[in-house]
């Protein structure tokens, strides 16, 4: 006989090392899964440390997830928290389902831990951390914690999350035989009338960018690290530039200092630095007018477990160039963007025709993905999903959901 199901459904405590502005993805879609579970009448929380928090986290709060901050003892490397482990005893006692977020670092560990000793089932968001390409950076430290916690956690999990099928076949490879409950994150889409205003008031980023006023713009927005294919991007467009003057590179997010002086230099070897914008890290409104005002965007990337802001920049209407590193096919299936083979002789193909394609040809894809990121990527859809998942853990629903976990 199955257990009766609160109508709030279970309780979640959701952990991870850092919610902040900076760190791009999760900062967005972890607040917004326990956003969308809030609404959805289920108790939850968030066990996090210390810092600058992204907007996500605010909008989450907002609408009653309970956010507990805790300082750093040791920063960077393990990021441990002595105040969170004191807490972790009590805060896992009250809640019924302990879902860890990202992997390699000591928060996790701690959580898994007390969950395992008061039994508690607890579930595994890997959050691109056992990708091939995030598997090799930091070796050494990622094979002691995999031999003395990731590994144990894993293999102890009640299940693991991933967001994309491509994410679950690195989870397999990394061992795992368990259930997998494949979820993509939901998109946020903003209102036609939201649009409408960033556009209205997108000549502020022009403003503060002067060089790139009166050129059509191509958008680059994510970190810039190596993995994000940024000195590809780089040398094509040292390529390309001279072949359309009329538009005009901008580069923006969060730097890895080395890394981008890496690309300065190749921008000022090709001649295109006075063709290139780099803007810095942009957040609320500086980012929304960034997206209001270019007319395509361009992820390079070697390798995501989900690409959130190539969501985001569909949702905003704004046509994608993107690899395969990425797993989105269905900008091809959706006729909203380019999805193409690693290497820099594909991404300068590529974007030889994105940039020759008029503008109102891109509109029309921008319109497409905006239109697939409504009826596809709503975040009630994902969290509901994300909430049968839990049932099923906890016994308050005898088949698993079919159509969202994975047996080996």
């Amino acid at each position: 006989m199955n257990t009766p199901l609160p109508l709030s459904g279970p309780t979640s405590l959701h952990i991870i090392t850092g919610l902040w502005r900076h760190t791009g993805g999760p900062a967005e879609t972890v607040p917004a899964l326990c956003r969308g579970l809030v609404n959805a009448g289920s108790r939850t929380s968030i066990a996090v440390l210390t810092g600058d928090m992204a907007d996500a986290v605010h909008e989450a709060k907002r609408a009653g997830v309970s956010v507990r901050t805790f300082p750093a003892t040791i920063r960077h490397t393990v990021w441990y928290s002595r105040s969170l482990q004191q807490s972790l005893p009590a805060l896992v006692a009250s809640h019924d389902i302990i879902h860890a977020h990202a992997m390699w670092q000591a928060p996790g560990w701690m959580a898994c831990e007390e969950a395992l000793r008061q039994g508690r089932p607890f579930v595994l968001s890997p959050r691109g951390s056992l990708l091939p390409q995030r598997l090799a950076k930091s070796r050494l430290k990622k094979r002691f914690a995999s031999l003395f916690f990731d590994g144990r956690n894993v293999r102890r999990c009640a299940l693991m999350h991933a967001t994309s099928a491509e994410e679950a076949e690195s989870i397999r490879m990394y061992g795992y035989r368990g259930p997998i409950a494949v979820i993509p994150n939901g998109i946020d889409v903003p209102e036609d009338s939201t649009l409408l205003h960033w556009r209205t008031h997108a000549d502020a980023f022009r403003k503060r960018f002067p060089e790139t006023a009166g050129k059509r713009l191509l958008l680059f927005l994510s970190r810039i690290e190596p993995i994000k294919g940024v000195t590809s991007l780089a040398s094509a467009w040292g390529e390309l530039a001279h072949r359309h003057p009329d538009w005009h590179l901008v580069i923006a997010g969060p730097v890895e200092r080395n890394h981008v002086q890496e690309v300065t230099s190749i921008l000022a070897s090709r001649g295109v630095a006075s063709r290139t914008t780099l803007a810095g890290a942009l957040y609320g409104e500086d980012r929304e007018r960034a997206f209001a005002s270019c007319e395509a965007f361009v992820l390079p990337t070697k390798s995501e477990n989900f690409g959130m802001v190539i969501g985001e920049s569909l949702a905003r209407s704004v046509p994608v160039i993107t690899t395969v590193g990425a797993p989105w096919p269905g900008l091809v299936d959706h006729a909203c963007g380019w999805w193409i083979p690693h290497g820099e002789h594909a991404l300068t193909a590529c974007l030889d025709e994105a940039l020759t394609t008029p503008t109102s040809a891109l509109q029309e894809m921008g319109a497409r993905g905006r239109r697939w990121m409504q009826q596809d990527f709503a975040w009630p859809a994902a969290c509901a999903r994300m909430q049968d998942v839990y049932n099923w853990i906890m016994g308050c629903r005898s088949q698993s959901p079919a159509d969202s976990v994975l047996f080996d």
